[in-house]
């Protein structure tokens, strides 16, 4: 009988997780896409420190168009974050450092020099508060 009495209170009282966070983001957990075509970093942080870095899938040529784009909202606080864009050797191509809420963008044409080729992304952040979108596609 007893076995009965919990089936149908589960039934009729149906148990409930957390709610779904609105931007589909989770506090302090970076979300990362990384295939040929598309590289995007999302992180919703609370007093979040963080160094990341990944090796970008691109297959990338001369012919190849990349276009970048870096939003930051709901920033607060006084934290030190950056986001560096680095070729094969490790050599720094171009960084962004948030400085409060921005939207930068930018489209890069590659040359034949596979050294101005971006490979890898580092992300350093130290207490960072706010919610930032950063990605690069390949057109």
């Amino acid at each position: 009988m007893k076995k009965y009495l919990v089936i149908i209170f589960f039934v009729f009282f149906k148990c409930v997780g957390p709610p779904e966070p609105e931007d589909g983001l989770i506090d302090n957990l970076p979300s990362i896409i990384n295939t040929s075509d598309v590289f995007s970093f999302s992180l919703r942080g609370d007093k979040y420190d963080f160094n990341e870095s990944y090796d970008l899938s691109f297959l990338l040529d001369s012919n190849s168009v990349l276009s970048t784009t870096l939003i930051i909202n709901e920033f607060s606080g006084n934290d030190t974050t950056s986001i560096f864009v680095n070729n094969s050797l490790d050599s720094t191509l171009y960084w962004y450092l948030v400085l409060g809420n921005s939207v930068y963008t930018r489209t890069d044409t590659m040359s034949g020099n596979p050294l101005s080729y971006p490979e890898k992304i580092n992300a350093v952040g130290m207490q960072f508060n706010g919610v930032v979108h950063f990605q690069i596609i390949k057109q």
